[in-house]
C-alpha cells in the first residue's frame, strides 16, 4: 500500500522515530551522525524526520539484505 502524500510528509520526533524504525535512539543519532538518515531542525534544540525519509531508509535496509 502506497502512503499518502499526508502520510509521506508526517514528522515523527526522535522517539518516535526509533519507534518506527525498531531502533534505540542512540544508533538513530549514530545513523544521522553517519549521514544515512536526514534530520530536520524544528527549532532550537528540537528535530524531527520526515516519514518519507525513515521509509526509504528502511526499503534500502530490505534491498540490501535481499541482494547479500
Amino acid at each position: 500500500m502506497k502512503p499518502t502524500d499526508t502520510q509521506s510528509r508526517t514528522v515523527l520526533r526522535p522517539l518516535q522515530a526509533a519507534e518506527y524504525l525498531n531502533i534505540s535512539r542512540s544508533f538513530l543519532y549514530k545513523l544521522i551522525k553517519d549521514g544515512q538518515i536526514a534530520r530536520l531542525k524544528l527549532g532550537g534544540r528540537a528535530s524531527g524526520f520526515l516519514r518519507a525519509d525513515l521509509d526509504a531508509w528502511l526499503l534500502k535496509q530490505r534491498e540490501a539484505a535481499t541482494a547479500a
